[in-house]
């Protein structure tokens, strides 16, 4: 079986995901070549000085229950099925 016309991506590679609450699966095209990305980040020119190791929050993040349930892993019986 192929992809539908109207769904093919133009990327070279995809990354690929699971729903955690339907189940389904997503592939979703890149943001482009990594050497694209890694020029992007240069061109920032972020100064040396930023965010030094004193100005980072190193505080793990607070629990937040809604974010948790939205986020769970479903078990198999209750994912949706097509």
């Amino acid at each position: 079986m192929t992809i539908p016309h109207r769904f093919r991506f133009h990327a070279s590679e995809v990354s690929i995901r699971r729903d955690p609450r339907s189940g389904d699966v997503i592939l979703s095209e890149g943001p482009g070549p990594w050497s694209r990305v890694f020029a992007a980040l240069d061109a920032a020119d972020v100064p040396d000085d930023f965010l030094t190791v004193d100005e980072r929050d190193r505080r793990r993040p607070a629990r937040r229950s809604a974010l948790d349930e939205l986020f769970a892993e479903k078990p198999a019986s209750h994912r949706k099925r097509k």
